[in-house]
């Protein structure tokens, strides 16, 4: 039973991991961004708008969703670029640049965040299910951990046994949920009218926090970006895809979580909805939502973590991924929705400096499928330096530019390029030997 498990795993291996993706499957750039569309708008964008609504206020939150928009879209440009040039995925990129014992050190911190983002979609697609319940079945006393843990199996069985046609289902689901939010933020202005949305104040002054936390939130597809853009036909695909998806939608996401959020002061969708008499098509769309989306979680964190421990494989790193992030869904990993954001926001952006830097600046363009270099310390440290400077001037609020994740991904790519300057002409290897 096991091994027959094990063998269903491996069936779901996505086509080209390992290899270029012919040119004959390339699809048009406006198909990729559907996909990204239906990546910003989910359960947890609604949560993550409500919550930075309600910290930082409409005026300021407002500001942190379109500016930290505009940096995600900028980031993600020249990421989707190396993608569709390479036509590689972001492992075999992340290989050629770091070797293949740096990579498993980069994908192992991937790894940690997808876990995260995995709990914490898991925790909120189980809170989804209780308040519903709660609402319409008031005598039923479950504990809401039961419903984390009931999501999370069913969310594990599907990665199984029916990823692929729960992959097509959030195509479809991905229009209808659109279609629900801006209803429902069209309806909130019934209950509270503009001028009480736009005075209200938060409670957090802090800018930068917001922009960490709205780039924290699409900064891993940032990344990732070129797993979907390999299959991208032109740079004007490219950049169409990663201004639609990381740029607009998650914006507008997040600005239309806000109204409803602060019309009726609620962070939980769901109870807002069942102000609203939506409650039942709302839970609908929403566990469908967030059943495909979390699939997908689980699937990527399962292929990012098989790289970072081969000798594992694949079947038994995702039922672990699994586990790992229920028991971090139980510990509450929700309830630091933001501060998680903000150090995503700060860790993560130094992986995608340094590869780009490597492509763009560096000219070393020619990635293989077939390339297994030795590990590059240069790459290793500067994404450590990145991640520690962002830390630094974040808790030090000392941020020039008044957003951290700026000089997060700015130190990552001048540490990376000064270190390969240096080694160049000192003439040594890829782990600085002579």
């Amino acid at each position: 039973m096991y091994r027959r498990l094990l063998q269903r795993l491996e069936q779901v291996a996505p086509a080209h991991s390992m290899q270029p993706v012919p040119d004959s499957e390339s699809v048009p750039g406006y198909r990729v961004a559907v996909v990204c569309v239906g990546i910003a708008f989910t359960l947890t964008g609604l949560y993550m708008g409500s919550e930075i609504g309600l910290e930082m206020g409409w005026r300021r939150g407002v500001h942190a969703a379109i500016a930290g928009s505009i940096i995600l879209a900028v980031m993600s440009i020249p990421a989707a670029i190396v993608g569709a040039r390479t036509r590689l995925s972001t492992y075999m990129i992340v290989r050629n640049v770091f070797g293949l014992a740096g990579s498993r050190v980069v994908n192992f911190v991937l790894a940690l965040v997808l876990i995260g983002w995995y709990a914490v979609t898991a925790e909120l697609f189980g809170r989804t299910c209780y308040l519903t319940v709660v609402q319409y079945f008031p005598h039923v006393t479950l504990s809401a951990h039961l419903y984390t843990i009931a999501a999370s199996l069913l969310v594990t069985a599907t990665t199984v046994f029916g990823f692929r046609a729960l992959d097509k289902l959030s195509m479809l689901v991905a229009p209808l949920l659109v279609a629900l939010t801006v209803f429902v933020a069209h309806a909130s202005l019934g209950h509270a009218s503009w001028t009480s949305i736009a005075a209200s104040a938060g409670t957090e002054p802090d800018l930068g926090r917001g922009i960490a936390a709205v780039v924290g939130g699409m900064i891993v597809n940032v990344v990732l970006m070129p797993d979907l853009t390999r299959y991208s036909r032109t740079t004007l695909d490219c950049a169409m895809i990663s201004v639609t998806g990381n740029g607009v939608a998650n914006g507008v996401m997040l600005v239309l979580a806000m109204i409803p959020a602060l019309a009726f002061a609620q962070q939980d969708p769901m109870k807002y909805m069942a102000v609203l008499n939506l409650a039942l098509v709302a839970f609908a769309i929403l566990v469908l939502s967030t059943w495909s989306v979390n699939a997908v979680n689980l699937y990527s964190t399962g292929l990012v973590t098989a790289t970072a421990f081969p000798t594992v494989g694949y079947g038994p790193v995702v039922i672990g991924c699994g586990i790992a992030g229920t028991l971090l869904a139980l510990l509450g990993i929700a309830d630091r929705f933001v501060d998680f954001l903000v150090f995503l926001g700060l860790i993560v952006p130094p992986i995608a400096s340094v590869y780009l830097t490597d492509f763009f600046v560096l000219g070393r363009t020619g990635y293989r499928a077939d390339c297994a270099p030795e590990t590059n310390l240069s790459g290793i440290v500067a994404c450590a330096v990145g991640a520690a400077i962002g830390c630094t001037l974040y808790l030090t609020k000392a941020s020039l530019s008044g957003v951290p994740t700026i000089e997060s991904f700015i130190s990552g790519s001048v540490t990376y390029w000064v270190l390969e300057r240096l080694r160049s002409k000192g003439g040594r290897d890829r782990l600085w030997r002579q």
